[in-house]
């Protein structure tokens, strides 16, 4: 039997299967920048949409209020249309 005279090279290229420890990391990612980031646009549109919200909720206040208002003037003009006519069929009655 011969033997094979012994290669340097490896035989076979294959990835591997592992990522050293370092590699395909950002060197530039903050863990504490983004959270306070991210913290900091969670309160800011929060605040947004609560704005929104106060607006709305006192827009439709303000609706019912001026629909209140407007059915009191009607009800008191109503009320006023019926002492009249009491008032006038008392002084027919009366007369």
């Amino acid at each position: 039997m011969s033997t094979a005279p012994v290669s340097t090279k490896p035989v076979i290229h294959a990835a591997k299967d592992f990522v050293e420890f370092g590699q395909g990391v950002s060197k530039n990612f903050g863990f504490v920048r983004h959270v306070a980031i991210c913290i900091t646009a969670g309160i800011g549109l929060g605040l947004v949409w609560k704005t929104w919200h106060w607006n709305e909720k006192r827009f439709i206040a303000q609706y019912y209020a001026d629909l209140a208002k407007k059915e009191a003037k009607e009800e008191a003009e109503r009320q006023t249309v019926i002492k009249a006519k009491f008032a006038e069929l008392e002084r027919e009655l009366s007369s």
